[in-house]
């Protein structure tokens, strides 16, 4: 078994956040990540390298899927759509009609010649339409390159929830320091950092977080 040093696997990891790696070094790094001997601030990259694994496709073998993975493969869905060529059909071709005509026959005698010319037939050929062939291109085989853009876009996903739910209680905080002013109370800042509200009327604290 071959064993990578450290700082081999940190420039194959470099080129594979810039997307430069090849379908070998991605490899390197999948089997890499698959072992037990991976540093702790790795731990990320492990994560990560498990769950495209996982999102991989493998035959007779029935996965289940939760929670924010629909939506990963809804991301690889699309992505997989674009990759696959579309079909090609071939034209289908006509034989021409093709005529033929008797020579015509003549009779000599002693007496004056007479020429009597024999009906010229007409044959056809029957035309046999060609069927036409469908020619079904070979599917192409996602990439680990293309699972770690799927898993890309659900970490961009779940850091833009992150945010809203930061705004949200950002908000809260405001409607709340908002009542208290109204009610005559101001924020004092102590010396651990910590805020109190107190009543400048009564000097009561109100409020602490």
């Amino acid at each position: 078994m071959i064993h990578y040093t450290k700082a081999y696997i940190q420039a194959l990891l470099d080129k594979y956040m810039d997307g430069t790696t090849t379908l070998e070094e991605e490899d390197i790094l999948a089997g890499y990540f698959r072992g037990k001997d991976v540093p702790q601030e790795w731990e990320d990259y492990r994560q990560m390298f498990q769950e495209i694994e996982a999102m991989k496709p493998q035959p007779k073998i029935h996965r289940r899927w939760i929670g924010w993975s629909v939506a990963a493969a809804a991301v690889v869905a699309g992505v997989l759509y674009l990759a696959i060529p579309s079909q090609q059909a071939g034209l289908p071709q006509t034989t021409p009609l093709v005529a033929q005509a008797d020579t015509t026959k003549t009779q000599q005698s002693e007496e004056p010649v007479i020429q009597s010319p024999d009906t010229t037939s007409l044959r056809k050929v029957e035309v046999q339409p060609v069927q036409s062939k469908k020619r079904r291109m070979r599917k192409t085989e996602p990439t680990i390159h293309d699972y770690g853009k799927a898993y890309a876009l659900m970490a961009q996903a779940e850091q833009e929830r992150m945010e809203v739910e930061r705004q949200i209680e950002q908000a809260e905080q405001e409607i709340i320091e908002a009542q208290l002013a109204a009610y005559g109370f101001i924020p004092v800042m102590q010396e651990d950092g910590t805020i109190i509200y107190i009543n400048e009327q009564t000097e009561f604290i109100a409020y602490e977080e």
